[in-house]
């Protein structure tokens, strides 16, 4: 009886022990599915795991993710500024004017981290530049500035915010039946350095003397891998343009923007 008393919590505790070595960690997604896995790696932008019993790694975007629920029981969220820009109960719809254009803020992401005051400046540019030839333009444009405080006023800040809505509801929000908008993703490459140099030589005949001069000189050139995702939805949502621009030789992090200049004077409402 004794023997026995002793035995249960031994075997207890290895059942304890083994259950805690098969427990796999919870991902949450953000359309409700749950997988259990084995979280390898947690990186800026993405997370790698395998599935039970399996070598082979997965890689999943974060924006995906709503919560990993670990093993251990510790639980971490993601993508919180998607819960903060749920549309304020007091947003009111402006009225939807169908056939006018509504520059969004542009998606901007430099060495894998977002940088929405670019994605800013991304928008006033494709703005700016739309309105310096007003009269090619098949439709009408929203003040950039308006779309911004249409946005905010609705609860969001940030291109990436907008993930957290379907296109026909930003139509609805900033009142516009046509929308432009679009990702642009730029990574350093490298830097390249030339160097050249000169000598002078200079005669004096009555001092009979030779004087040499040198000089030195040097430059250098970063270089980008950029890229251009641009898109125009209408009222629906539906896509009317969806494309990939890489401009060649980006020497700037702001070389989009010829890329953009492409790409505007080859949509439906321009006309050259």
């Amino acid at each position: 009886m004794k023997y026995s008393k002793l035995l249960v919590p031994i075997f207890l505790g290895m059942f304890l022990s083994l259950s805690a070595q098969n427990a796999t960690d919870q991902i949450l997604l953000q359309n409700g599915e749950v997988i259990s896995v084995h979280v390898k790696k947690i990186e800026p932008n993405t997370i790698t795991y395998s599935y039970e019993g399996e070598e082979l790694e997965n890689v999943v975007k974060k924006n995906e993710i709503a919560k990993i629920t670990f093993k251990s029981g510790r639980e971490q969220l993601f993508n919180q500024s998607v819960t903060k820009t749920i549309k304020r109960n007091d947003f009111e719809y402006p009225p939807m004017k169908t056939n006018q254009g509504a520059v969004l803020p542009f998606e901007f992401v430099f060495d894998g981290t977002a940088a929405p005051e670019e994605g800013l400046e991304a928008q006033e540019y494709y703005y700016n530049n739309l309105m310096r030839k007003p009269e090619r333009n098949t439709i009408t444009y929203q003040d950039a500035e308006l779309t911004l405080k249409r946005l905010r006023a609705a609860g969001i800040h940030e291109a990436q915010d907008m993930r957290s809505f379907e296109m026909t509801e930003i139509a609805k929000i900033v009142g516009a039946g046509i929308l432009v908008t679009g990702k642009i993703t730029v990574d350093y490459r490298s830097t390249t350095s030339t160097s050249s140099g000169s000598t002078t030589t200079k005669v004096d005949t009555k001092k009979k003397k030779v004087k040499s001069y040198s000089s030195d000189y040097s430059t250098s050139t970063d270089e980008f891998n950029t890229k251009v995702l641009f898109r125009i939805y209408d009222k629906n949502g539906n896509k009317i343009i969806d494309v990939k621009r890489v401009p060649f030789m980006a020497s700037t992090r702001n070389n989009y923007i010829t890329a953009l200049n492409y790409l505007m004077k080859r949509t439906p409402y321009y006309q050259k």
